[in-house]
């Protein structure tokens, strides 16, 4: 497991930040505001985890693709189709079960958008405690 986390690209690991500093974020906002705040929150934190998953996904492919050559395009276009037809199926499940918010569980997707405009600011911080 440690090897996994050594291998793992710094800046997935930066995002992986952002979505936990976005994911607090938005929980304390939501345990103010929403109704039933169980739901909500498992709602927020499974987004939260559905963008770390996607983060990790998008890194995977990206750095497939760039040895495949003349294939790539076809590769990452499959590869992402896929990412967010699992997305959709997860927000689907959600609906159906009323497990978690799926409302919520978007805000916690969007973790993933949020993550990419922290991350210049959490490298640069990183940066400074080495």
């Amino acid at each position: 497991m440690i090897s996994f986390f050594r291998k793992l690209d710094a800046t997935v690991k930066e995002l992986w930040i952002g979505i936990a500093v976005w994911g607090v974020f938005v929980s304390l906002i939501a345990f103010w505001v929403a109704p039933d705040r169980v739901r909500c929150l498992a709602g927020i934190w499974l987004g939260c985890l559905m963008g770390a998953a996607g983060v990790f996904h998008m890194w995977s492919v990206l750095d497939r693709a760039l040895d495949l050559g003349a294939g790539a395009q076809r590769y990452l276009t499959i590869r992402s189709l896929a990412r967010y037809g699992i997305f959709v199926l997860l927000f689907i499940c959600l609906a159906v079960t009323g497990w978690a918010d799926p409302f919520a569980a978007f805000f916690g997707l969007i973790g993933m958008k949020a993550a990419a405009y922290l991350q210049p600011a959490i490298h640069k911080a990183l940066e400074k405690r080495r």
